[in-house]
């Protein structure tokens, strides 16, 4: 009989959407290469939302030198979708996401796995911590970036000082019930056409605020990838109406409280 494969101790998903560019640049590689590194067994989930390009082709190469790496296909959904399709597949104790880009680096993650290890429910990184720092950066998406998180800590979530850096860690449980308890980004909630930066990370965060799990923060680096998907008029609007109906969500007393909570 052969022997059982462990069960990893942590997984990592990964969103992708037309990521051949950043994949051709070796940021799965740089994945791979420190998760192998690690003392402990990990899994990576790389989630392909409907991609037009190459992206599925060059992870499932990836897989022949890494197995620990896997490719999950998926109808184009957006970010929330994608990744709630990887936390459903992990099997980890511990779950994290994080950019195919890898602008806020893999490193991180030993900080963050120590925070869950230590008692945390949820722990994400942030670019305005003491200690963080934001590298490249145009200075017109910088002052937009802060103006969100001045808003999102007044509207929801005082003392969290960034909600939307795309680094989060959560014990597993607690990643499957705060997926499952999306409402703006649930499965039902439309159709998705092209990239989309939304503001999903709040109601996860809003979420885990009102249940009553522990979140830490973490300082990080975070560096600024060029792109054309982001559009800091059109998808600055849309953020600012899917916080507001998160909100009237929690107004309604719509995300709960967990037992015992």
């Amino acid at each position: 009989m052969a022997d059982r494969k462990p069960a990893p101790l942590v997984s990592l998903v990964i969103p992708a959407y037309n990521e051949e560019t950043n994949l051709r640049r070796g940021v799965l590689a740089d994945v791979a290469e420190y998760l192998s590194s690690q003392d402990y067994e990990a899994e990576v989930i790389v989630v392909d939302d409907g991609s037009e390009d190459a992206t599925a082709a060059l992870v499932e190469g990836a897989k022949g030198r890494w197995p620990f790496v896997s490719l999950l296909q998926a109808d184009h959904g957006g970010k929330a979708r994608a990744v709630a399709a990887g936390v459903r597949a992990a099997g980890g104790e511990y779950v994290f996401f994080t950019d195919t880009d890898q602008s806020t680096p893999i490193r991180h993650l030993g900080e963050a796995l120590g925070k869950l290890r230590d008692g945390a429910d949820v722990v994400i990184g942030s670019r305005w911590l003491k200690g963080s720092s934001r590298l490249g950066e145009p200075l017109i998406r910088n002052a937009g970036g802060k103006a969100y998180s001045l808003f999102i800590r007044a509207l929801l979530l005082p003392g969290i000082s960034d909600s939307q850096c795309g680094f989060k860690g959560f014990r597993r449980e607690v990643a499957a019930e705060l997926f499952e308890g999306l409402v703006v980004f649930a499965e039902e909630s439309g159709p998705v056409s092209g990239p989309r930066v939304t503001a999903f990370d709040v109601e996860l965060l809003v979420q885990a605020r009102e249940r009553g799990y522990k979140i830490a923060e973490i300082p990080v680096t975070w560096r600024h990838v060029e792109t054309t998907r982001v559009s800091a008029l059109r998808d600055g609007v849309r953020m600012v109406r899917e916080a507001l109906a998160v909100w009237m969500n929690r107004r309604r007393g719509m995300y709960g409280r967990r037992a015992g909570a």
